[in-house]
């Protein structure tokens, strides 16, 4: 069993320890646990046997619920549990479930919950998030060699996702040869790590005519008000995604885009690791950790004494975001789009 992180982007990054455990153990059964706002990744992923899906907010609500998926995980009666969350209550789960052997960094005082408790590393100690998971494997002798960083995770859309995501954009009047922008101004982990509004929606205006896109605003559910308030800031009529998709739909539609706009987020980690071309926009949180791994991505900040803070709201003024002008993002973007074409043109 290996258990996921909660977190878009954390279990984007987390994808390739699950692929080294397949290379390292290629005879085992592996199964994911994950809650529903991430599961969606791990669908048709070659490292997997399946998934299986925790919901304490649905069918696995309370007691009753928590004791219907206790008892399904100790039918599967596991050998083993590798855990890339770092909670108390995934440590505590394997346990219930009487799951052996327990990997797992040794967090929120459930070291004793574990058989292979292993010591966080600082981030000093391992520079890019993504060396984080790895790290846990190679520590807890799951593997012979440490890994080297990553320079690259890569999500894959099937063909069948590719057909419906030519069906929902021409059902939106976007069919025939386009030219797709995403924007995506939403971070999920609080406004300190938000671009403002007005500058994506200004951005959005100058990327429509500088490369006659079509601009789609993404975003959660949740996100939904922010992304119409960037519509509604713009002179150029963008279509608003937000809350309209699944996981896979918005990766899907994300992966048709030839340019991609995001705050430090699970989306810009989506778009990453889809290929698509991506400007990733900084201020409270520092890149050499959380930035995208990607050769097709460009980070744009402006540093202040005060970030990385690591703040879900900023005390003062923002300044780390209000510093970041919309020329300074717009120039990457056709700087990064002219490299990536021309790249594309070359021959092999």
């Amino acid at each position: 069993m290996v258990r996921a992180t909660n977190w878009v982007g954390d279990a984007i990054m987390s994808l390739p320890a699950i692929e080294a455990l397949r290379i390292r153990f290629p005879d085992t059964e592996i199964v994911v646990v994950a809650k529903p706002p991430v599961a969606e990744l791990y669908l048709n992923h070659p490292a997997l046997l399946r998934l299986m899906t925790f919901d304490p907010d649905g069918e696995h609500r309370g007691r009753r619920g928590f004791r219907i998926f206790l008892e399904a995980l100790r039918a599967e009666r596991f050998d083993a549990a590798v855990l890339l969350q770092h909670a108390f209550h995934a440590a505590w789960i394997a346990w219930r479930a009487r799951i052996p052997v327990r990997v797992g960094y040794q967090t929120q005082g459930r070291g004793p919950l574990l058989t292979h408790p292993v010591v966080l590393p600082s981030a000093g100690q391992l520079g890019h998030e993504s060396s984080e998971y790895l790290e846990l494997l190679f520590r807890a002798g799951l593997l012979d060699e440490r890994p080297a960083p990553l320079r690259r995770v890569q999500l894959v859309v099937t063909k069948k996702e590719k057909r419906w995501g030519a069906e929902a954009l021409k059902a939106l009047g976007l069919d025939g040869p386009r030219y797709f922008v995403g924007l995506n101004p939403g971070a999920s982990y609080g406004p300190a790590k938000r671009w403002p509004v007005d500058r994506f929606a200004a951005l959005g205006d100058r990327l429509v005519g500088a490369l006659g896109a079509d601009v789609l605003v993404f975003g959660s559910k949740a996100e939904r008000p922010l992304a119409e308030a960037v519509a509604r800031a713009m002179r150029h009529t963008p279509v608003v995604l937000a809350g309209t998709t699944t996981l896979r739909q918005w990766m899907t539609l994300t992966e048709r885009c030839r340019l991609v706009v995001a705050n430090d987020s699970g989306p810009m980690h989506l778009a990453a690791a889809v290929g698509v071309p991506v400007v990733a926009i900084f201020g409270s949180t520092d890149e050499q950790r959380t930035g995208p791994l990607s050769p097709w991505a460009r980070v744009v900040r402006h540093p202040v004494p005060c970030s990385p803070c690591g703040l879900r709201e900023c005390p003062i003024d923002l300044r780390c975001m209000n510093e970041v002008a919309v020329d300074e993002v717009h120039c990457t973007a056709l700087e990064l789009v002219a490299d990536y074409e021309s790249a594309a043109e070359r021959p092999a």
